[in-house]
């Protein structure tokens, strides 16, 4: 049998062009892998997106612990603006979210209890959110700075919809207090911290601010934070600022401005008070002002009255003159001159009073506070010097406050007129801190006290960076000149001729300078003309003989009762302040003479005229109208006057002339407006001669013209 036998061949063609094509697509694909994973350990990015940033991001936590702003007090500690825990009112109007507003009404009626929005303007606002389906709404500033009281009474109350964010506010406890001194700090929207945008507030903003402290670190997947990886910087908090405002004096001046401008309504009022030895500002303010806790008035003034308003001040500046001249050996209190007017270049220059008071002494002419007589002064002393002492006593520059913006003021001395119309305070502008600091060279024998508001400054710890001390930045005259003029000015309040009586004390021996200054009037480049247009002002002290306290009061523009502010300057104001400083800081008041008591007035109707002659004694001076014995009216009633005031009475008999002289004009007035008749008024001063005479029988018709004189003709 024959085997066959199979031979079996294998195919070893060549592999075809497909098969090849797939293995060069892996291994292109294997290099590309290999590549980038390559590239991927040497530079670590994808895409150019750092892989290493974004696991740090991923993984890394950074939060910021937010500094606390520093305090500013009072010369005691107690807290002037401080930090304070707050809330933003957030109102969720989303119907799908659970906690929203059910009830517009009845949640805009609640929240208008607590912010400063009406409830029809919040339901509206809240309403419209509604309507345009948003999630949320705010409410603005009016939505800010809620107290955490005021948060838990919205809580508890049947409002819902409502949500709180807790963020920091400044806290101003005292309200309208020393405000544009003080200042004021907001919260910055986009930093989202307190930033000082006026006063003091804004001055030591770096100091005040502090430093945010941060927490840095990385934590791994399920949240742990990584080990070693944590970093911390702890927040440095704000420094302090202590102030040399003493908060019960600041509260007196506070309400003797509001009674002024109540009382007066002025375009403008300045008061403070300064410690007389060493400089120190006890107390300022201004009106306009503002409410830093409600922002009420805020933005009606930015300006800082007491370092920033320059303007002219009338006779307060005449003590410089007579300082220089007593300085200069030419003021000799019993030499005689005539005054009335001087010839100055094309212009008359008159007295206040223009027919002057005759040939008087220089003492009398400072009583007066004659203009005359400072220009008399001022050609003795001569032009270049008084100007030199002028600027000794700082006037034409700032007094190195903490203000950047302080004024200083201008001396104007181009011509013999300004020279001249300087010397009674016009044309030339100086600032109050300016007449503060003039007047601490008088009164502490020629050396000047700059005068300074903040007491020191201390750190987070404590620890005191910077300490207010009394400076004295010059000797201006000597001892024995600044003696003498403290003895001149000593007479200017109750001296021989009794003038300014309404700046006495009962219980302390006040003096000081008074000014009426006319107003610049921008529109005509001249001064305003009316009457009354005047910034009346007191540049006093107490006591005379060892004085502690130095108050300037300034009013500009009185709009009702403007008459008082020529018959009583700012006395209104000036005197309870300078009491109730005295009296506060126990100052003695051992030497004060009692002969000005004031007098208490009751309701004397139905009483007999003999009767109420005989009580009051001549302890006042009476006006009556009517031949009658009964009393049926009089004014005032119930109140308190002072010997130099008058008490006018009305009896059941044919109404008669009263006797005018002596009166002034303010007390020409309302005696006139009291019996019913027209009153025409000419000059200034006091009754000299009236056009009725006294007894004459008035009719429905009896108007009369009185002329007035400055010396009071009872004298």
């Amino acid at each position: 049998m024959v085997k066959i036998r199979r031979k079996i061949r294998l195919n070893n063609s060549k592999t075809t062009p497909g098969a090849l094509l797939i293995y060069f697509g892996i291994g292109v694909l294997f290099l590309l892998i290999i590549g980038q994973f390559i590239r991927l350990m040497i530079f670590q990015t994808i895409d150019d997106e750092d892989l290493v940033a974004r696991g740090e991001d991923k993984y890394s936590v950074s939060s910021v612990s937010q500094a606390e702003r520093g305090d500013i007090t009072d010369r005691s500690g107690n807290i002037l603006a401080s930090d304070m825990e707050a809330y933003r009112v957030v109102v969720i109007t989303d119907e799908n979210y659970p906690n929203h507003v059910s009830n517009p009404e009845e949640t805009a009626k609640i929240l208008s209890e607590v912010i400063d929005m009406d409830k029809k303007e919040i339901q509206e606002l809240i309403e419209k959110s509604i309507e345009e389906g948003r999630f949320q709404m705010e409410l603005g500033q009016a939505g800010r700075n809620i107290s955490y009281n005021d948060k838990n009474f919205l809580q508890d109350s049947e409002a819902t919809g409502l949500v709180f964010e807790p963020e920091t506010r400044r806290f101003y406890p005292n309200g309208q207090f020393a405000s544009h001194l003080i200042g004021l700090a907001e919260l910055n929207q986009e930093t989202q911290e307190l930033t000082g945008q006026l006063g003091l507030e804004k001055i030591y903003d770096d100091l005040l601010s502090g430093e945010d402290g941060s927490m840095d670190y990385n934590q791994d997947v399920w949240g742990y934070i990584v080990p070693d990886t944590d970093k911390v910087k702890a927040p440095v908090d704000g420094h302090d600022v202590k102030l040399t405002i003493d908060s019960n004096i600041q509260l007196y001046l506070e309400d003797s401005l509001k009674d002024m401008e109540e009382h007066f309504k002025p375009e403008e009022l300045i008061a403070v008070v300064a410690d007389a030895k060493t400089g120190e500002i006890l107390a300022s303010g201004q009106r306009p002002s503002f409410n830093p806790e409600t922002r009420e008035g805020f933005g009606n003034s930015w300006l800082n009255m007491l370092y920033e308003y320059s303007f002219e001040p009338g006779s307060t500046f005449k003590v410089f003159g007579l300082a220089a001249a007593i300085e200069e050996g030419v003021y000799d209190p019993d030499a005689y001159y005539t005054s009335g007017s001087m010839d100055v270049m094309d212009a008359t220059i008159y007295d206040w009073e223009k027919s002057g008071w005759g040939n008087i002494t220089y003492n009398e002419g400072m009583q007066y506070s004659s203009n005359v007589l400072m220009m008399i002064l001022q050609d003795k002393v001569g032009a270049d010097k008084m100007l030199d002492y002028y600027k000794k006593f700082g006037f034409g520059e700032t007094t190195g406050s903490e203000f950047p913006t302080e004024s200083s003021g201008q001396i104007a001395w181009d011509n013999e007129l300004q020279q001249k119309t300087t010397s009674f305070g016009q044309s030339s502008t100086v600032t109050p801190i300016q007449l503060i600091q003039g007047m601490t060279a008088l009164l502490n024998e020629g050396q000047m006290k700059k005068p300074y508001v903040v007491d020191e400054i201390t750190d987070e710890n404590g620890e005191v960076v910077y300490q207010g001390e009394e400076e004295v930045v010059r000797q201006v005259i000597s001892k024995e000149a600044a003696n003498k003029t403290v003895e001149e000015m000593n007479t200017l309040i109750g001296g021989s001729l009794d003038h300014n009586p309404q700046y006495k004390s009962d219980d302390y021996e006040v003096t000081g300078k008074s000014g009426t200054a006319q107003v610049y009037d921008p529109e005509t480049g001249g001064y305003l003309d009316g009457d009354y247009q005047f910034f009346t002002s007191f540049l006093g002290y107490a006591p005379k003989d060892d004085p502690e306290v130095i108050i300037y009061y300034g009013i500009k523009l009185a709009s009702e009762n403007e008459s008082e502010t020529w018959d009583y300057g700012v006395s209104r104001g000036f005197n309870p302040l300078m009491e109730r400083t005295l009296k506060y800081l126990e100052v003695s008041n051992a030497d004060v003479s009692t002969e000005h008591d004031v007098i208490e007035i009751g309701d004397y109707t139905g009483q007999q005229v003999d009767s109420l002659l005989e009580e009051l004694n001549d302890t006042i001076d009476v006006k009556i109208v009517g031949e009658g014995t009964e009393i049926t009216d009089q004014f005032p009633k119930d109140d308190t006057l002072l010997p130099y005031d008058t008490l006018f009475v009305k009896t059941d008999g044919d109404a008669t002339m009263p006797d005018f002289k002596g009166l002034s004009k303010r007390e020409a007035i309302i005696l006139s407006d009291f019996i019913g008749i027209d009153i025409t008024v000419n000059g200034e001063g006091y009754v000299e001669n009236q056009s009725i005479n006294a007894g004459t029988v008035l009719s429905e018709d009896s108007a009369l013209e009185v002329t007035l004189s400055s010396k009071d003709p009872n004298d």
